[in-house]
């Protein structure tokens, strides 16, 4: 019980002085890549730290919480499960409940898709014809990001600019600025 006693203090410490060196000294944006395809009713995906600063809260959380179970003397065949789930429960109820607060708090309220349609956005990653993807949008001088779709199913290559069509909630429905004149022509012949 020692060497875990030692793990989850070293855990907890580095995840809290690497979330606090990150908040006030500067801003990573750094995508972890464990995207998981979107959950129809829970997203699934939000689980799993997406970002170094997820990263850094669910070893924050696995170390203390490890620490709070560790005078309960149970094996740790028992503990693991439960500072795993612990933590991916925390992650969820940030990036789910806390971070969209956080960012209508901070940033101002998050521009409807409505609001949007015919704005042009920027790709922020490759995204295939069949997939997701991202997309940044400026709206009043502000940078949003919004989980997207190809229309056409047609992939979009990172930093290419396309215009937005539609939306469902979070939700846009993309295409490439070069569809809408290859539609034009299909039309006309």
């Amino acid at each position: 019980m020692k060497v875990f006693f030692i793990v989850c203090a070293v855990l907890g410490t580095i995840g809290i002085i690497g979330l606090l060196v990150m908040l006030t000294c500067f801003r990573v944006r750094v995508n972890l890549g464990f995207t998981l395809p979107k959950g129809k009713t829970i997203p699934f995906e939000k689980f799993i730290p997406q970002s170094i600063y997820g990263f850094m809260v669910f070893m924050a959380i696995v170390g203390y919480v490890g620490l709070l179970l560790l005078p309960l003397d149970l094996p740790w065949f028992f503990l693991v499960p439960i500072l795993l789930m612990s933590g991916m429960i925390v992650n969820f109820i940030g990036s789910y409940l806390f971070l969209p607060a956080f960012k209508d708090f901070w940033g101002g309220k998050r521009p409807t898709p409505d609001l949007l349609e015919g704005t042009d956005a920027v790709a922020m990653e490759n995204i295939s014809g069949e997939g997701y993807g991202r997309v940044r949008v400026r709206y009043l001088e502000r940078a949003y990001t919004f989980d997207c779709i190809s229309v056409y199913h047609t992939d979009i290559m990172k930093g290419e600019t396309v215009t937005i069509v539609t939306g469902e909630g979070e939700l846009l429905f993309v295409q490439k600025q070069s569809e809408i004149y290859e539609i034009l022509k299909e039309e006309n012949v």
